[in-house]
């Protein structure tokens, strides 16, 4: 009973998988099937090391794009700055726009607005007993020359404007420049309902010339001994 066991279990282990390894080197061998293998190995192209060259024109082309990135990232990135496109942001890159020509009207109401008007109020009427008027004054209108030396080195004393009198201490603005002066002084002859004419730049490097000696302010009875009303 044993040897008949024996005689039925396969020999080859690998019986169980369904292939006889014999049979399997049996096919391996036969030269037919190795001819179509050596055939097939024949016609496959053997594998090779080597360098593909990239063509010219690809090189330019590329060449080409990286010369144009250049330049374009040079005259547009702004030096790459968060705020360059912020005309209001400090140290931006600013558009460079010719300066406006001076007017002596408007440059003249910005330096009276900035230091004559806390007294002699923004419609010129001054405070009563306190500060006088501008509007409608003969000591501004009447003569230019005598504008321009009390602004230039002030006055103290008693004057008397439209019958009401001021006892005040004008101060000087001498360390202005000639064109501040002068528009400061068109600006308030033309203001309020006031028609006197312009002051210019000359007369006011004029007068500050003339006077250039007297170091106090005038006293209203020397400047009107120079300049009557």
């Amino acid at each position: 009973m044993s040897d008949i066991n024996k005689e039925d279990k396969p020999n080859n282990k690998s019986s169980h998988l369904g292939f006889d390894r014999n049979e399997d080197r049996g096919r391996m061998s036969d030269p037919k099937l190795q001819e179509i293998h050596d055939q097939l190995y024949r016609e496959k192209e053997e594998p090779q090391e080597k360098d593909s060259p990239i063509p010219l024109l690809l090189i330019f082309l590329f060449g080409l794009l990286i010369f144009w990135a250049g330049f374009y990232l040079a005259k547009y990135s702004g030096g790459f700055k968060g705020d360059v496109f912020n005309p209001e942001a400090p140290g931006g890159i600013a558009v460079a726009k010719p300066p406006a020509p001076f007017d002596p009207l408007v440059q003249g109401k910005k330096s009276y607005v900035r230091t004559c008007q806390a007294c002699h109020q923004a419609d010129g009427k001054g405070l009563p007993g306190v500060y006088p008027p501008l509007a409608g004054s003969p000591w501004l209108l009447s003569s230019e020359e005598r504008a321009i030396k009390i602004l230039i080195k002030g006055m103290s004393g008693k004057i008397e404007v439209e019958g009401e009198t001021f006892n005040g201490n004008m101060p000087p603005v001498g360390d202005w420049k000639d064109r501040d002066i002068a528009a400061v002084l068109t600006y308030e002859r033309q203001a309020w309902g006031n028609n006197a004419g312009p002051i210019s730049e000359d007369l006011v490097k004029k007068v500050r010339e003339d006077i250039k000696d007297r170091a106090k302010p005038w006293t209203p009875q020397e400047i009107l001994a120079q300049d009557p009303l």
